[in-house]
């Protein structure tokens, strides 16, 4: 299972935000970033790069989510690359 640190997040407006996370298992580590959409929408990016196609775009991350829970599931279960 997976830890997950929160390292940032920017508050866009009160009910949109981004969050910088890190996921950690053993060794491995990577980063992710959550933009949150009024508490009723996740999108989870691998990568800075994919996060700002989005806000640049338009373009749809691989994964969303439309509820809390179902991201923290899939976060704490995720397999980290090395």
């Amino acid at each position: 299972m997976n830890i997950i640190n929160q390292l940032e997040i920017k508050y866009i407006r009160s009910s949109k935000t981004i969050e910088k996370l890190e996921l950690s298992d053993n060794n491995k580590k990577t980063t992710c970033y959550i933009y949150n959409y009024e508490g009723n929408h996740y999108r989870l990016f691998e990568d800075k790069d994919s996060l700002n196609a989005f806000f640049e775009y338009g373009n749809e991350p691989k994964l969303s989510f439309e509820n809390e829970f179902d991201l923290d599931t899939y976060l704490l279960t995720k397999k980290i690359k090395a």
